[in-house]
């Protein structure tokens, strides 16, 4: 049994992630399901590094992570939009990002990329033909 307030356990999945807020676990079919959310309070402008904290809106990005007691794990992330207060800043609106778990406009998580990227690179592309 997985208890969603058990730290050290998430330590041992997620190493290098901090800031996330598990919602719930789940096991759907053959697959881990976990719904999180980042909780640091503001996020700074990829644009121009003005610290933001008004949150313009919220929405579900679904990432892959890697395989999980022999079972795929899918997240649910929570992620919001804030709104850039620098009136310079040609950048309105920017999307959250959790530092070593997630990257812009990626399904799977940095982790799961790296594991991917190690087995073509020791198969030689073998395996994809």
């Amino acid at each position: 049994m997985v208890f969603v307030g058990d730290e050290q356990f998430w330590d041992l999945v997620w190493p290098d992630v901090e800031g996330l807020v598990i919602d719930a676990v789940g096991v759907v079919g053959d697959a881990v399901r976990i719904d999180l959310h980042a909780r640091q309070p503001a996020v700074a402008c990829p644009s121009c590094g003005v610290t933001a904290s008004r949150v313009h809106s919220t929405y579900m990005r679904r990432l892959a992570d890697r395989p999980l007691g022999g079972r795929r794990v899918l997240l649910r992330l929570r992620v919001r939009r804030f709104f850039c207060d620098n009136g310079l800043c040609s950048r309105r609106t920017m999307a959250e990002q959790v530092p070593s778990l997630t990257a812009r406009y990626r399904r799977r998580t940095t982790a799961l990329a790296r594991m991917v990227q190690a087995i073509g690179l020791a198969v030689g592309g073998r395996a994809g033909t």
